[in-house]
């Protein structure tokens, strides 16, 4: 139905969020709606409206008011997917759903409370007002404080530094985590502000600058109280101004994101949600459609992200800040375009501001190369020194004193390829440090035991720059000190230190002047790595990546190290027990350590052994241990198990057992699960031994593995070095025809 708006009521200590207005229609009906103040106070007395409702008097969710120009009431509502996909492809890693809607309730002001504590821009200590409903007093706060005559919490009045004009659109993060919060962003829309004058290189000032780029009228109307007026008198002076203010601009006032959550695109995101909101519901005063929006901010010479969602910078104002304009229709677009073109100071820019700093590294001038490395970890055991309780405990283990010695690696080969990302996984006390320790041994010249091979040795490129982060071993000590004060003390450069910490995750001011020591554990985890990129290394180890992060948190860090990584030509070697990293992480090389072995998870055993069904898959399903054969072998470490024509899985050759008689290995049928008339069989009177195997596991799709004609126990799988290439001969000329294993023929 049609009609005009007969009357708006509008209640100072709680505008933003409660107004109502009443409408009569040409019919005679008179309907008295509740909405927010920030919307009722843009509407005039006698304006035309169109109304539809089914109720005589609805509620805030029971009908839609529209101008004769743009839609005024349900606010603006929609849900936004953010996929954060892979490098590579077309993969989708994790993704985001977020509800985008202007802020309509209480508790969204108290969170953008929270949030405005983060914003580079907050320069007052205390952000907001704070109203008591009983006694009619205000007060300032950053959270919501109590009343002092004692009525309870105090309700949210306004920001401090807000105006009448200002509206809102909070970011709700769907899906979320219970650990999680649940505004995660907010953006605030003003007009465009009255004035704007270009200063010059030589300190000049063209006045009113924008009146030369945009169409002068779209800046005849501009929301421009007088500054002067008693407090007392600020509120009628605001509304005075809202009367008449109308633009097709409107300006980006703030961008807040949650910290946490920020470098992952979710300004970008921010903006983008922004743009859908002004274009459709006119915002902020809803008179004229928007054709542009401005934002003039400092932190756009130190991060990129405005212009990423297609700001374009034009010119720094007469107090020396950049001034930055969004099209959003062809009009604006050609003037942004003309103006860059024409102007002889806008062409020297070309529309941009921003200049990275942080380029990328000489990349490693070759690959790491580990040959035949073997560590023994060494170790003295005795009790001296303990209590006389403790000791006796101890003995009566049988805990005595003894000398400990371990393979960590045997005779490891490996090669890391420059600029590559590479996960190393295993279980705890596997050796996945001490690897780490080796590298750094070879890349700094070390020579205490930790950092040395007992035996082979790490060909590392020459132009090695190495940076590591090992708990309790090698991180950063900052204490207290501010964050970018420690980055600056690194790179000597104020700008690449703020652009340093922007790239590892962290591009909240407020958090560049917080102590290290007050961040959170996500925050930190970001540091670390802002500190070690500071370095400018060509090869980052990390140790225990992501181990005290929540999931989300890890994600969100793991996807930004890996790009990090590649974007800059680092060569990433990095530790974690955290296993659903690798989909984010997206690796060149994953590298399983255990039990003296090293090797790629994906890369191919050198020898495949060829085992008979169905003692074959009972291997390499873990179901049997011993693999029984009629001579020993030489063969140590992974190898690939082959039947039936393919390579079905792989396990760890630990060691030979033996020789046994038929009769022994029948006592240990759990481990081989042959039967007593099977090994007579297959012995035929000799003495049989016991391949030991360990971690063994099944292929996801078996390979195909070509058999020459003939009898042959071992297969190459891949090329080998001459050493292996003698094994092997020595291996196949010990095994006669009569050599096979047991079961079926396959």
């Amino acid at each position: 139905m049609r009609g005009r708006i007969a009357s708006i009521e509008l209640a100072r200590p709680t505008y933003r969020y409660l107004a109502f207005v009443e409408v009569k229609s040409d019919v005679g009906d008179t309907f008295r709606l509740p909405m927010t103040g920030t919307v009722a106070q843009w509407l005039r007395v006698g304006q035309r409206v169109h109304l539809s409702t089914e109720k005589a008097q609805p509620g805030f969710d029971a009908y839609r008011l529209r101008t004769a120009r743009v839609v005024v009431w349900p606010l603006f509502e929609k849900v936004y997917t953010l996929e954060r996909r892979s490098l590579f492809s077309d993969r989708v890693l994790y993704r985001y759903r977020l509800r985008a809607r202007e802020a309509r309730y209480e508790r969204d002001y108290a969170a953008i409370v929270e949030l405005e504590q983060y914003h580079y821009a907050s320069r007052a200590r205390v952000l907001a007002h704070w109203y008591c409903e009983q006694c009619g007093i205000y007060r300032m706060a950053n959270a919501r404080p109590d009343c002092p005559a004692g009525h309870g919490p105090m309700r949210f009045y306004d920001l401090k530094d807000a105006t009448r004009a200002s509206r809102f659109l909070v970011l709700e993060l769907l899906d979320r985590q219970p650990y999680e919060p649940e505004v995660v962003g907010y953006v605030r829309i003003d007009p465009p502000l009255p004035l704007l004058h270009r200063r010059r290189p030589d300190g000049s000032l063209d006045q009113d600058i924008r009146r030369r780029i945009f169409p002068p009228d779209w800046f005849d109307h501009p929301f421009q109280p007088d500054p002067d007026v008693p407090p007392e008198a600020w509120w009628e002076e605001q509304g005075k101004e809202l009367a008449r203010t109308r633009s097709p601009v409107a300006r980006l006032a703030r961008v807040v994101v949650h910290p946490d959550y920020r470098a992952d695109g979710l300004g970008v995101q921010a903006i983008r949600c922004m743009v859908d909101w002004v274009r459709t519901r006119w915002i902020p005063d809803m008179r004229l459609p928007k054709r542009a929006i401005e934002t003039v901010a400092q932190m756009a010479r130190f991060h990129p992200f405005l212009e990423k969602a297609g700001f374009f910078f034009l010119f720094e104002t007469g107090s020396g800040r950049p001034a930055l304009y969004l099209p959003l229709d062809e009009t604006a677009r050609q003037a942004i375009t003309h103006f860059l073109q024409a102007d002889r100071l806008a062409r020297a820019h070309g529309g941009r501001l921003y200049q990275a700093r942080f380029t990328p590294v000489e990349p490693l001038n070759g690959p790491i190369v580990l040959h035949q490395v073997t560590k023994i970890y060494r170790s003295q055991l005795n009790l001296e020194g303990l209590a006389a309780p403790v000791r006796a405990a101890l003995e009566a283990f049988g805990v005595e004193a003894r000398d400990l010695e371990t393979y960590v690696f045997r005779r490891v080969n490996l090669r890391l390829e420059p600029g590559t990302v590479n996960v190393v996984v295993g279980a705890s006390g596997s050796g996945k440090t001490t690897l780490l320790r080796l590298l750094i041994g070879a890349a700094t010249g070390r020579t205490e035991p930790l950092y040395r091979t007992d035996e082979g040795e790490i060909q590392m490129p020459g132009n090695v720059r190495l940076q590591a982060l090992i708990p309790g071993e090698v991180e950063p000590a900052l204490g207290r000190q501010p964050v970018l004060e420690a980055l600056y003390q690194i790179t000597g450069d104020a700008a690449l230190a703020i652009e340093v910490l922007n790239v590892a995750g962290l591009a909240d001011a407020v958090l560049f002047r917080a102590p290290y020591a007050e961040l959170s554990t996500g925050q930190k985890a970001r540091v670390q790595l802002a500190w070690a990129l500071a370095h400018r290394p060509n090869l980052l180890l990390i140790d225990e990546f992501a181990a005290h992060l929540d999931p989300r948190t890890a994600a969100r860090v793991g996807r930004k190290l890996a790009e990090l990584a590649r974007r800059y030509g680092i060569t990433l070697v990095l530790v974690t027990h955290r296993p659903e990293l690798l989909q984010v992480l997206e690796p060149d090389a994953i590298y399983l350590v255990g039990y003296g072995t090293l090797f790629r998870a994906d890369e191919l055993p050198e020898l495949g052994l060829f085992i008979k069904e169905p003692y074959a898959s009972l291997l390499v399903e873990g179901k049997k241990t011993w693999e029984i054969r009629k001579h020993p072998t030489r063969v140590r470490g992974r190898i690939g198990i082959v039947s039936g024509g393919k390579l079905i899985g792989t396990a760890e050759l630990r060691e030979t057992r033996g020789p046994f008689s038929v009769e022994t290995l029948a006592a240990h049928a759990d481990k081989h699960l042959a039967d007593t008339e099977t090994l007579n069989a297959y012995a035929r009177g000799r003495p049989l031994y016991a391949w030991v195997m360990e971690h063994a596991r099944r292929m996801e799709q078996p390979v195909p593995v070509p058999r020459r004609p003939g009898h042959q126990m071992w297969i190459r799988l891949r090329p080998q070095d001459k050493g292996s290439q003698k094994t092997l001969r020595q291996e196949d000329k010990a095994a006669t025809s009569t050599e096979t294993s047991l079961g079926r023929q396959r």
